[in-house]
């Protein structure tokens, strides 16, 4: 118990809090604050946020007193085990505990905020619970019952699967009872039988529509008929197998009548707990209908009130016709404490009815949502033989001691006192004592694993689930084992000298079979790796020689083989549980924050809290507390609004980044905001990257016979997933599959965090083990203070059917030429959005044998209007330039995928400028050059080359080209716009100027900047990911900007594409994020 009691209190503040435990720690703090508390199904049942709340209070608020109630829960489950002894026996309880304290997954979410912890303490308590009372009939055991199904109902939905299997067993035990009774009418019973046939027929043909037809999220109220057919076919079903089961109690109390079913055990719990829980599965019939048992509108009350009253109204009436008394007071116990805790003791009124019903519809629906979205072996050849070998194992055993006793005669549990039989029914047929227990456990066992594979959501810790029972039955076989063994003839027979042998022989043995069967076999070559593993294989060869020589001299004085077969074979479940021990210290002490154990899911990386020391230490630096301000996005908001609780600075910026964060000193992003976070942080910004939250290698999904084959019979293959499980190393595997995302820097799935620390700061206090850096070297940005407001003139969404328009061109009568990137076509548009015409589709030419044809798309970059009025494409991805009337009818085409070898051999052409005198530019974006043309599409020249020099490029996407003739270019991955001017005598271009662009700092594909320029000389850049329009001159002065994050007139999401009226000077912006075109007049001062 010492044991038990630390290895479920020792050092749990190191472990970072994993995305889920933030969600119940971060509530229960603010419970624990005084902010209340609102039960939600999301997070399961109440009883976490106030026990955890409660330790808070105790102890205050941290990682270590937030995991205290679980701990406690967990050595409380040891200890429980105590109450086992009449089933398992001294040898079976002592073992079932050892069990207990090192099973991975009982000691690991023992340590973790999960309600995993509790629910295995209620599980033993309702186990014990039935069995006692099956066995005595004591009320108390109800009390105790009906105590450990609230404590479950207010904790986790696991509690309608529990009660689900409590409640089948018990209708089998009193089947059993009830066929082995003499029935007066035979008829009646042959009726009863049929029934109960037909409902279980019924039951299996609703499962299989479930499970074939994924009938898990209900349809949507209004749906059409062929939505809702398959809630109907699993409906009658069900229904008629509840009419199947009323005709069968029907028959029953017809021939023994009530009160003589309420004397049975069985019947009376299954009566208990069905009427204690009845109104909770009102759930059911209404999403059954269509309507959400979480809607608690005026409406959805009354819906849900149809069900919940006439259910409720049925148990009271069934439970006081049972036993008055026993029911009310167990009744007491069952709702008194869901109301305090699912109301939070009347501060929370709706709490009682989400309890009610909202959290088992909750999580119907989210059976079909599939969280995780496992295969279906994920459990039984996934978890339990990475972890809960051991008890699958030792059921193996009990169920071999079964068979054997049952073929040989001998009774099953050995020994054990008799119950009391007081019930005339009872004394009739009753499974007593460890018959009993060995049912309920096997029963328990087998419908843990159905129901948890086939339910829509397979997360680690439900193992805790399977885990659980196994332990005990397998606990039972393991003492049964001990007992069988004679231990005065194991010490006079010198016992302990044979089994130290039997250790040494079984370890040497299984290494040299190892070796035989592993990659590197023995003496396959003379190289110095290869005569050392020859040498370890002749080593332990002769070790398992000699060592079998040795057993083979002890053995021949034994008489009793049979013993000494039990003792080896209780040596071999002793490796199994140092291996056992081994596996659960190094998964809760050592690879706790780490994604190379498979018990874990999203689970957090030590990075957050590396992160979190570095904050903590500027903040005590600079302002001697927790004052600093530290802004954080919606992706770091996973685990740092529970870290960032005590900083009373904090600031929350979601998705939604804006220039106003350059006061903050420390900023957090997580990946999927680091383009939105790179304009406004700039330079000004140390950064510092971490994993933040990550995942199990998740190769065994989509596992086939061939790869199964190929895993057995490749030694390399068999060697490196043998790594893996003993020793959770994926090196070996690394090397045989080739995959380069296995070592923890580089781990893949997984989702980084950023930390941008500003320099000014950091150059004060941080340590960096560098020279500090002068305030005054820090790069500020040149365009603060000059951001304007400047809301759009118009905006249009042609009808919402833009999708991602990249750019536009506008023709000389003022209507828009569009292209609608993500719809592969070109709109035109009159100029208050009215769609004049279309055309394109999408085709992509590298999967055509003739190209593209002529007129489709694949994601057309820009437009640009011809001097005669035409209609020039840069078609991206199929890489060539098309060209069409005004109208939309095709002309011509150039271009081919290829890599700069001719001058037509185009990589993504991204823009199209058509110069004053005809001629056509291309940003050939790929091969890093500019490409002139005229308007039939003639090659002319090219300029550009890789590089940063002057007049070399680094992908060059905006183009544009002034009255001048003179060539503006978005040289992006060089952060600069670069200007040439043609050379008439020898056509060549030369760079004549360029300047710097303080943003562009993101290379994503969506990160594509445009330029153009209007008559009075204004340069109008796109700074996609900056979330804004730069206005420049041509000399590259900078004069202004306007937008930033938003959906906002006048703000941006991805702005790419430019044009300008070549009547009015108006700016278009493509504003791609928000699908719409945008018009600026006031940008020429009207």
């Amino acid at each position: 118990m010492i044991v038990g009691l630390l290895s479920r209190f020792y050092n749990l503040e190191p472990r970072v809090m994993s995305h889920d435990e933030n969600s119940h720690v971060y509530y229960s703090w603010r419970l624990y604050q005084g902010d209340g508390y609102q039960h939600t199904p999301l997070t399961h049942g109440p009883l976490l946020f106030h026990l955890t709340a409660f330790s808070y209070f105790l102890f205050g608020d941290s990682d270590t007193t937030a995991r205290l109630p679980f701990a406690l829960f967990g050595f409380a489950a040891i200890a429980f085990i105590w109450f086992y002894r009449r089933y398992l026996g001294r040898a079976g309880t002592i073992i079932t505990a050892i069990l207990m304290l090192i099973s991975p997954y009982m000691l690991y979410y023992s340590r973790y905020v999960r309600n995993e912890a509790f629910v295995a303490f209620f599980g033993l308590v309702t186990i014990w619970a039935v069995l006692r009372y099956l066995e005595t009939g004591d009320a108390k055991y109800t009390y105790w019952l009906t105590a450990a199904t609230v404590l479950h109902f207010t904790a986790k939905e696991t509690s309608f699967i529990y009660t689900a299997q409590v409640l089948l067993f018990l209708g089998l035990i009193f089947v059993y009872q009830i066929t082995q009774k003499k029935w007066e009418n035979k008829s009646y019973r042959t009726a009863f039988l049929s029934a109960l046939i037909a409902a279980f027929v019924l039951l299996a043909l609703a499962g299989a529509i479930i499970i074939f037809t994924g009938n898990a999220a209900p349809p949507v109220e209004g749906e059409v008929s062929t939505s809702n057919l398959p809630a109907i076919l699993t409906a009658v079903p069900i229904l008629l197998s509840a009419l199947s089961l009323l005709m069968a109690l029907y028959f029953v109390i017809r021939d023994f009548t009530w009160k003589g079913l309420s004397e049975n055990r069985a019947f009376g719990l299954i009566v208990l707990l069905l009427t204690l829980i009845l109104p909770q599965l009102a759930a059911f019939p209404i999403r059954i209908l269509g309507w959400d048992p979480l809607d608690y509108s005026t409406t959805g009350i009354l819906r849900t009130s149809a069900f919940v009253i006439p259910l409720a109204l049925i148990s009271v009436g069934i439970g006081l016709l049972w036993n008055r008394r026993l029911w009310l007071i167990n009744a007491a116990i069952f709702y008194i404490p869901f109301t305090l805790l699912y109301t939070t003791f009347f501060t929370n009124g709706n709490g009682f009815f989400s309890g009610l019903v909202g959290s088992l519809g909750y999580w119907l629906k989210q059976q079909g949502v599939q969280r995780g979205s496992q295969p279906w072996y994920y459990y039984v050849f996934l978890q339990i033989p990475f972890y809960e070998f051991l008890p699958a194992l030792g059921v193996l055993l009990s169920l071999g001691i079964v068979i054997t006793r049952k073929l040989s005669g001998r009774p099953i549990e050995e020994n054990a006192p008799e119950p009391p039989r007081d019930s005339a029914m009872e004394a009739e047929s009753h499974p007593r004592g460890q018959v009993l227990f060995l049912l309920l456990t096997g029963f328990w066992i087998i419908t843990s694993i159905i129901a948890y594979s086939i339910a829509g959501e397979k997360m680690p810790w439900l193992t805790v689930h399977m885990a659980l029972p196994m332990i005990l039955f397998g606990g039972w076989g393991l003492g049964q084992l001990v007992e069988g063994i004679d231990w005065s003839i194991f010490r006079s027979q010198r016992g302990l000298l044979l089994m130290t042998l039997i250790v040494v022989f079984l370890i040497s043995l299984s290494t040299a079979m190892g070796s035989l069967v592993g990659p590197n076999r023995p003496f396959s070559g003379q190289e110095l790796t290869q005569l050392n593993t020859s040498l370890n294989f002749v080593f332990a060869l002769l070790i398992a020689v000699g060592s079998g020589a040795a057993l083979a001299f002890l053995m021949k004085d034994w008489v009793d083989m049979g013993m000494l077969g039990k003792m080896m074979l209780l040596m071999v479940f002793a490796l199994l549980g140092v291996l056992t021990a081994r596996a659960a210290y190094r998964a809760a002490y050592i690879n706790y924050d780490n994604p190379t154990e498979y018990l874990v899911y999203a689970h957090s990386a030590t990075g957050v809290k590396e992160a979190l020391a570095q904050i903590q230490e500027l903040s005590l630096r600079t302002t001697d507390g927790l004052a600093m301000e530290v802004a954080y996005d919606d992706e770091t908001t996973y685990p740092y609004w529970w870290y960032l609780r005590d900083y009373t600075n904090q600031k929350y910026y979601g998705a939604s980044p804006t220039r106003e964060l350059r006061e903050a000193p420390v900023i957090l992003v997580g990946d999927n905001n680091f383009a939105k976070i790179e304009p406004v942080v700039g330079q000004a910004y140390y950064e510092f990257d971490y994993n933040r939250i990550w995942w199990p290698n998740q190769d065994y999904y989509n596992l086939t016979w061939e790869r199964l084959k190929n895993a057995l019979t490749n030694p390399e293959m068999r060697a490196a997933i043998w790594q893996i499980w003993l020793n959770r190393d994926y090196s070996k595997y690394a090397q045989v599959t080739g995959k380069t995302d296995l070592t923890l820097p580089t781990w893949s799935p997984s989702d980084r965090m950023r930390l941008y620390v500003r320099k000014d700061v950091a150059a004060q206090v941080w340590n960096l083990g560098a020279a500090p850096a002068s305030i005054d070297e820090i790069l500020v940005d040149p365009y603060e203070g000059k951001g304007i407001s400047m809301p759009a003139d118009k905006i249009i969404r042609a009808d919402g059917t833009l999708n991602h328009p990249r750019n536009l061109a506008v023709a000389e009568d003022g209507t828009l030429f569009v292209a609608d990137t993500g719809n592969h076509r070109i709109l035109h548009l009159d100029a208050e959005g009215k769609v004049l015409n279309t055309w394109g589709s999408f085709a992509d030419g590298s999967t055509l044998e003739a190209g593209a044809p002529a007129g489709t798309f694949y994601e057309p970059w820009s437009v640009a209007i011809g001097t005669d009025g035409s209609v020039f494409v840069a078609d991206t991805w199929n890489h060539r330039i098309q060209k069409f009337t005004q109208d939309g009818q095709f002309i011509t085409q150039w271009g081919t995928f290829g890599q700069a070898e001719s001058g037509t051999a185009f990589w993504g052409p991204r823009d199209i400028a058509v110069g004053p005198d005809g001629r056509v530019y291309i940003t050939d974006t790929g091969n890093k050059r500019i490409v002139v043309f005229d308007e039939n599409g003639n090659y002319i020249t090219e300029f550009g080359s890789p590089g940063l020099l002057a007049g070399q490029f680094d992908e060059p996407v905006g183009l544009a080209v002034d009255q001048d003739g003179l060539v503006y270019v978005a040289d992006t991955w060089n952060q600069r716009v670069q200007v040439f001017e043609r050379d008439p005598q020898s056509q060549t271009y030369f760079p004549l100027r360029e300047w710097p662009i303080v943003g562009w700092y993101g290379q994503s594909l969506d990160n594509k900047p445009y330029i153009r320029i209007n008559n009075q000389g204004q340069v109008f850049i796109s700074d996609p990911e900056g979330y804004r329009i730069l206005e420049f001159t041509t000399d590259g002065d900078f004069v202004r900007y306007w937008g930033e994050y938003g959906s906002e007139s006048g703000n941006f999401i991805l702005p790419t594409g430019l044009a300008v009226d070549p009547v009015s000077g108006d700016l278009w912006v493509a504003d791609s994020g928000n699908d719409r075109l945008l018009k600026f007049g006031e940008v020429t001062g009207k």
